[in-house]
């Protein structure tokens, strides 16, 4: 019999479930399909999703693009501005030639410098009280000295006794004493001398000095040189190589000029701090000081035309308040009324009016110094001009004159205080005169750029001391009650 062993039936899965099936349904995204909704404004429905996000991104690198190239031109701007189309605006015109502000904020920092070496410098005014105060000093303890050497041979000579024993070694004593005291007079006398000198310096020179040393000053100082060199270099091309070469600066001029200025700068003040705290250069230094040396050379020129005898006219003026009294004045001397009478009439002049508008005897340049202006000056050495002739009405400084030459000498003496005077202001009269002339033409310097603080060194004071402090760099104000 054979043995069979049943084989367990395999339990199969049956190939569906007997549980209903969920189906979930899914959604693929596809970048390329359109979702029809805008971007921006109602656009953009018609892209795919893919190119919104591409339009998005160069959106983003647009803008952050557009932001720095932004930013550049506003730093780039700014640097163009500040560096080079403000410092090539005009602070003032001659003749049309324009000066700009760089070479106006350039010479400020060059005067402000020699003015600081002026106060402050090692031979400046400064150091000049300081060497005044020792020497005063000094004499002091001569005159202590001395006093109290005299205090000693009075008190030998009255120890003395009585008698003819002591008569040579009083008359030594006494004979001493003379010396001493003679000594004592020498040595006060300087003393006091010294003394005046000090006081003067420090409450005198160094106080008015302290005062002008102030950025409007200085900058009122620096826009005139600068009006003052274009007048004088349009002057010069007109004049002969000779009186040219007379003017003109040499580079050797130059460099003594730098030279000393680098000798005298102030104690902790070198020539390369000079020059980074005020941003200038040594050729812009080198600029400058050939304006500075020109102008002195002119001045040395004009001082040597300058001569005794010289040409003078007599001459006598008529000042009125206003255009229409001047003009009335001179249509009654046009009809023959008398020049002197009217003068002390009608003349507003108290000086000259009691003495019939007479000024006395005057070389050129003498009315232009007192007066400021060159206008009746231009108007008196006019070569064409003839005794008895009656000027127009001129008009100078807010006044209106008419003057008259009453007589002309070609070669007059002049006394030596006139003839130095003459000579010390050459220059400045000069320049009045040649700024009256016709056709001169220089316009106002611009106040806002005069004293803005881009154009002003660090160590320009803004204002005057309240109170100058003799021997103090500076000055400080009065702080005390």
């Amino acid at each position: 019999m054979n043995s069979q062993t049943a084989r367990k039936p395999e339990n199969k899965r049956s190939t569906r479930s007997n549980k209903s099936n969920k189906y979930v349904k899914q959604t693929a995204r596809f970048d390329a399909r359109r979702d029809g909704k805008p971007i921006i404004f109602g656009w953009g429905g018609h892209l795919s999703h893919k190119e919104k996000l591409q339009f998005q991104q160069r959106a983003t690198w647009a803008v952050a693009a557009l932001v720095g190239l932004l930013i550049v031109a506003v730093i780039v701007g700014t640097w163009v501005n500040l560096n080079v189309i403000t410092p090539s605006l005009p602070i003032t015109t001659v003749n049309g030639h324009q000066i700009p502000q760089s070479a106006y904020r350039k010479l400020v920092a060059l005067k402000t410098e020699l003015e600081e070496e002026k106060l402050n410098g090692p031979h400046g005014l400064n150091a000049q009280a300081a060497s005044l105060k020792a020497q005063v000093d000094a004499q002091q303890k001569i005159i202590d000295a001395d006093t109290t050497k005299i205090d000693n041979l009075n008190k030998q000579i009255k120890a003395l006794p009585a008698g003819a024993s002591s008569d040579a070694q009083r008359q030594q004593l006494n004979k001493q004493l003379a010396s001493v005291k003679k000594d004592l007079t020498a040595a006060q006398t300087k003393h006091d001398q010294l003394n005046n000198q000090y006081t003067n310096l420090e409450q005198n020179t160094i106080a008015n000095e302290q005062q002008l040393f102030t950025q409007s000053q200085v900058g009122n100082d620096s826009a005139t040189w600068l009006q003052d060199d274009e007048i004088i270099r349009e002057w010069l091309a007109k004049q002969s190589k000779a009186v040219q070469a007379k003017v003109n600066p040499t580079a050797t001029q130059v460099n003594q000029f730098i030279a000393t200025l680098k000798a005298n700068l102030p104690k902790g003040m070198t020539y390369s701090k000079f020059l980074s705290q005020d941003n200038i250069t040594d050729s812009d230094v080198q600029t400058m000081a050939t304006l500075i040396v020109r102008r002195n050379n002119m001045q040395a020129y004009l001082a040597s035309l300058i001569k005794s005898p010289t040409y003078q006219v007599l001459a006598r003026s008529i000042t009125a308040s206003t255009q229409a009294d001047a003009q009335n004045i001179l249509k009654q001397l046009k009809k023959g009324a008398d020049f002197g009478s009217l003068a002390k009439q009608k003349s507003v002049d108290a000086t000259t009016a009691s003495k019939g508008g007479d000024l006395g005897w005057l070389a050129r340049g003498q009315l232009a110094q007192a007066d400021q202006t060159g206008v009746i000056d231009n108007w008196l050495f006019d070569p064409a001009r003839y005794v008895g002739e009656i000027s127009p009405v001129l008009n100078e400084n807010g006044a209106y004159h008419i003057v008259q030459i009453t007589g002309i000498d070609p070669s007059r003496a002049l006394d030596k205080t006139t003839l130095q005077s003459l000579k010390t202001n050459a220059l400045t009269s000069w320049l009045f005169e040649q700024r009256a002339l016709p056709g001169m033409n220089i316009t106002p310097v611009d106040q806002n750029k005069l004293t803005d603080p881009s154009n002003m060194p660090p160590d320009l004071p803004s204002g005057a001391p309240a109170t100058a402090v003799p021997g103090v760099p500076g000055g400080l104000p009065n702080s005390g009650p």
